[in-house]
């Protein structure tokens, strides 16, 4: 296993992982700094507003997007000449392979959650943010973002060994992210079961003015049931699959 996530680690393509993670920071940050500006006299500026501004657009629809490029990108390598095969052919288990290829996404997905919360803490300082920062809150809210994209990434790398084309992902990626803006206004008891919106459901502070209607178990219990179809499932068509 250790060998099968270190040629995972070295085949994928950092340089536009890189550019995906700085794209996301900038565009956070600088919608926090203007919106903290802009709308002073409708919100106090202080830290948990800052996060509130820069939060929206990373979760409800950076992360999930990325999710799917990620997904792709790190099946991209097999679906060019025959990869799957010759990695196949190899002396591992199917199971293995699938499994080496999920720790690698969720592990990129971490590193995002990782920077972006350095991305709000350096943009913090930089504005100098008055107040105190909610750490709870804020622990809370990126560690669960991080878990609620469980279920996305299952069935991503699901679709992504069975999509060949690259750009037809993405379109197939970018038209379900979209109806975030609305499914995301439902109550999470009914809106969590697009597996694109839980991110959105868990990152955005419940004090936040804006912040959709949760209620916390049942979005835990949609979570787990999710994640456990997708990736059963998803295992199961990848290891049952003819490549030959």
């Amino acid at each position: 296993m250790k060998r099968l996530l270190t040629a995972e680690f070295i085949k994928m393509q950092w340089l536009i992982v890189g550019v995906l993670i700085t794209a996301d920071v900038w565009v956070g940050s600088s919608l926090g700094i203007m919106q903290l500006d802009s709308l002073k006299e409708f919100f106090v500026p202080n830290w948990s507003t800052l996060y509130m501004y820069m939060v929206y657009f990373h979760a409800m629809f950076f992360y999930p997007l990325y999710c799917g490029i990620l997904a792709s990108l790190i099946c991209l390598y097999e679906h060019r000449h025959g990869g799957w095969k010759l990695l196949l052919a190899l002396p591992l288990s199917r199971n293995q392979v699938y499994y080496s290829k999920f720790i690698l996404l969720i592990g990129i997905l971490a590193v995002i959650q990782l920077v972006f919360l350095i991305s709000y803490l350096v943009t913090g300082t930089i504005v100098a943010v008055p107040g105190d920062i909610v750490w709870s809150s804020i622990g809370y809210s990126i560690i669960g973002g991080w878990v609620a994209m469980m279920p996305l990434a299952a069935l991503q790398l699901w679709l992504s060994t069975k999509i060949k084309s690259f750009g037809a992902a993405q379109v197939f990626n970018i038209c379900c992210v979209v109806p975030n803006i609305v499914v995301t206004g439902l109550h999470s008891s009914f809106g969590a079961w697009f597996p694109f919106s839980p991110p959105y459901y868990i990152m955005m502070p419940q004090t936040a003015s804006y912040a959709p209607g949760v209620e916390t178990y049942s979005l835990i219990t949609i979570i787990v049931i999710t994640f456990v179809l997708y990736f059963t499932f998803g295992k199961l068509s990848f290891v049952r699959r003819d490549w030959i």
